[in-house]
């Protein structure tokens, strides 16, 4: 108890009241360079390659250079590369005496995640900075702490209300801070009070309240207690960005007011996202009352609200209207995104007595999946069959068959889905058992094939604890054999999802370094770099119109020279958006089109301190650290969590309402670079 008491009393002093040193006299601080400069300079081409051949020992060699530009440079690379070894090192650079050296140790400090680097960030927190040019560098160790903090933190951090609405900086990293520690899932219920307080309440600073606001649409808590707050703010709020949130955040309470509030609001909202958002909080209330305004939402003239609306079917929806959804569906004036969906809610709530019914619906749904010619229509046709199990023959038969890869995938992620069933058993009475062996045996099918993408589904499902596949098996060596069917490292993703599942029959604990790569094989291409510019843009053109999007070299040296060079070379044209998620983001650039291919290489991570706060933020598709390739989103709203995580290269500068129409399916016709 005593240890505990002093460990809180610690983090108290640190917070609020314990200055690691007072510094009057700053020296000048990291000089900016421009792109081009930066790519002209030998050194900082070092740097760059050290950090993406992950050399930290030479990279910590540059935290003891005469010039703060090269210490700020190798600390901020271990915001990149991760490596717990070295918070020993960074934490010396937390003293250093320029502030932009500290602001970027504590930045790596954070993104590292380790617990050891808590009470180094508390311990350099300057309570008493009289000159205020440590005000960026607290801000950092704030958002560090929410990264690799514990609880006690949280709680102390939560607690404080000292900042003015003026100190923008401090009050972004307080946000910033109980924001990450609720995506490692740790809240409190100050901390939770606080952001109800710095998203609702105007005299704050609008990217503060951007933040609060985030937090609450996406933090595991329960708003019931701020419900009379935030339901007449909601549906008042003048930024679009906040008011979104909101929005989501309105589905984590059960108060009847803020359903009225949520269907009153939703006819007269006029963004698009905003209105996405309230549907999805529409399903956490109550069904009977909020059905109505889905149903008109059907018909919204814009497909991405319309494509939620049938979501919210799917997910939220009952067997006493499964007829109607059904009746629904053959409405031709919907998309086949609404219809697909509408045939997936009903097959999925259709009452089993109803076996009359089941037959022609069946019959109608599986006819929309054979004359389906778009190949995301036929795949999404494909998956709703699966809400009904005993389709899975059908599905295995028709799928298997189909020359598109798009539709060949979403055949095992259909069959993947009927075997990861919570109610298995009962589906499938007397005769579960001999489904699940049939399922075995196609999922063992489908790793030997040597299909990359339908190997995932097959290797995930059959890991799966609830079926207990691998009783059917009495050896494992065709789990050995898949891995020796995939192309490294443009196979990763599924090398990772088998080795797992390798690891689960052999009963091995999982290692993350499951695969070494080796990043001299594809370097950063500085001659790519240094013939564009200091402002470079790459134009996407689709049939819809052109998205002009300013690239950052600087921020994603590697990331940005793969992208040209991938331009130049004519890989985009003709790709697809395979991935579209309604007010999150549109995914394309994948060579297979259904989102399982990549190259012969992979790319490192690149994650400076650079923030999704905005919409049209252009990133690179990721299956974890260090696995990017040629897949790449743009996001349609702010998207935060993904901060620090997923490379960030790019933003919209021109198209952005273009980005907005956009759908699966659509043509990415050819990728331009322009040099400014």
């Amino acid at each position: 108890m005593a240890k505990q008491f002093s460990i809180k009393i610690f983090i108290a002093l640190a917070i609020f009241g314990w200055s690691a040193c007072n510094r009057t006299n700053e020296p000048q601080d990291v000089a900016p360079l421009s792109p081009e400069e930066l790519f002209k300079s030998p050194e900082f081409q070092n740097i760059y390659r050290l950090q993406d051949f992950q050399r930290k020992d030479e990279l910590v060699a540059f935290f003891a250079h005469e010039d703060p530009t090269y210490r700020y440079a190798a600390a901020m690379a271990f915001g990149s590369f991760r490596d717990s070894t070295v918070i020993g090192n960074l934490a010396q650079l937390l003293q250093d005496p320029v502030p932009m050296v500290r602001k970027a140790a504590a930045y790596a400090l954070g993104q590292i995640g380790s617990s050891k680097a808590e009470s180094k960030l508390l311990t350099a927190f300057d309570r008493y900075d009289s000159l205020g040019t440590s005000i960026p560098v607290n801000a950092a160790i704030l958002e560090a702490v929410g990264k690799c903090g514990t609880r006690p933190s949280l709680h102390y951090l939560s607690q404080v209300t000292t900042y003015k609405s003026s100190d923008t900086l401090l009050l972004e990293g307080q946000a910033f801070g109980i924001y990450r520690f609720s995506l490692r899932g740790l809240v409190d219920s100050l901390g939770t009070k606080r952001m109800v307080q710095l998203a609702t309440e105007v005299q704050y600073p609008s990217k503060v309240r951007l933040i609060a606001a985030n937090y609450l649409a996406r933090a595991n808590v329960r708003l019931d207690t701020f419900a009379r707050i935030l339901a007449p703010v909601a549906p008042k709020e003048s930024n679009t960005n906040i008011r979104m949130a909101l929005a989501a955040a309105l589905g984590k309470t059960a108060k009847l007011y803020v359903l009225d509030t949520l269907r009153h609001w939703f006819p007269k909202e006029t963004d698009y996202r905003v209105r996405v958002n309230i549907i999805k909080a529409l399903g956490n209330h109550d069904y009977n009352i909020g059905r109505a305004t889905v149903f008109n939402a059907l018909g919204d003239p814009n497909p991405h609200v319309a494509h939620q609306a049938s979501q919210y079917f799917v997910d939220h929806g009952q067997p006493k209207d499964a007829t109607y959804y059904w009746q629904l569906a053959k409405d031709s004036t919907y998309s086949w995104q609404t219809q697909a969906n509408l045939y997936a809610a009903a097959q999925r709530y259709l009452p089993p007595l109803y076996a009359d019914l089941r037959d022609k619906l069946n019959y109608q749904h599986r006819r929309k999946f054979e004359k389906a010619v778009d190949p995301y229509a036929k795949a999404a046709f494909l998956r709703g069959l699966s809400w009904f199990g005993w389709n899975y023959r059908y599905i295995l038969r028709e799928g298997d068959k189909a020359k598109s890869l798009v539709v060949h995938s979403a055949t095992w992620e259909a069959l993947e889905k009927i075997s990861s069933r919570p109610d298995f058993n009962r589906h499938f009475g007397l005769g579960w058992r001999k489904v699940a062996k049939d399922l075995s045996l196609y999922f063992r099918y489908t790793l030997l094939k040597g299909d990359a993408g339908s190997m995932i589904s097959g290797a995930t499902a059959l890991r799966n604890p609830e079926r207990e596949y691998k009783a059917f098996f009495t050896q494992f060596g065709f789990l050995d054999t898949a891995l020796t069917r995939l192309t490294m490292p443009r196979d990763l993703e599924t090398y990772l999802e088998v080795q797992k599942t390798i690891n689960f029959f052999k009963g091995v604990k999982e290692n993350s370094k499951l695969y070494h790569y080796d990043p001299t094989k594809h370097p950063i291409d500085w001659d790519v770099l240094a013939s564009l510019g200091d402002s470079p843009t790459a134009v996407i053109e689709t049939k819809k119109g052109e998205i002009r999007v300013s690239l950052y070299p600087g921020v994603a040296p590697g990331t940005v020279a793969n992208f040209v060079k991938l331009a130049r070379s004519g890989f985009y044209n003709n790709k697809t958006f395979h991935r579209v998620v309604a007010n999150f983001v549109v995914q394309g650039g994948c060579p297979r089109g259904d989102g399982y291919g990549s190259l012969d290489y992979v790319l490192r991570t690149e994650v400076p301190p650079r923030y999704y706060d905005d919409e049209g933020y252009i990133g690179m598709a990721s299956a974890g650290p260090d696995t990017e390739g040629t897949q790449f989103f743009i996001t349609h709203s702010p998207t935060l969590h993904l901060d620090g995580k997923y490379t960030l290269f790019g933003k919209v500068s021109q198209g952005m309402s273009i980005v907005h129409t956009l759908l699966i399916g659509d043509v990415i016709q050819k990728i331009t670079i322009q040099k400014q």
